[in-house]
């Protein structure tokens, strides 16, 4: 099962089902994620996967022109609002990046 580390706050938790990284920060406000839009328009949720990338869905269309836009060229920074989690065992340490 996928443990979520969000450095920033200490916060780690289990999350077996993964899925959508803004539902685990919803359901867990101590993780310290700000949002604004939700939707790939204003990049204020970014962080960076400092480990478990292998644990993360590609970036969608959406994404992937936001962040090209706000000029995040890494392949480990992402959007929270957008960011997906594959089920599976591993670890997913997450940094906010603002």
């Amino acid at each position: 099962m996928p443990r979520v580390f969000f450095e920033r706050t200490k916060l780690e938790v289990d999350w077996p089902e993964g899925g959508s990284l803004v539902d685990l920060c919803d359901r867990e406000p101590r993780a310290g994620v700000p949002f604004s839009c939700r939707h790939a328009n204003c990049g204020t949720c970014r962080v960076e996967v400092r480990e478990g990338l292998e644990l993360c869905e590609a970036p969608d269309d959406d994404e992937r022109q936001l962040l090209e836009h706000l000029r995040a060229d890494s392949d480990r920074i992402r959007l929270a609002c957008q960011l997906r989690v594959r089920a599976g065992d591993g670890r997913l340490h997450l940094w906010v990046t603002l």
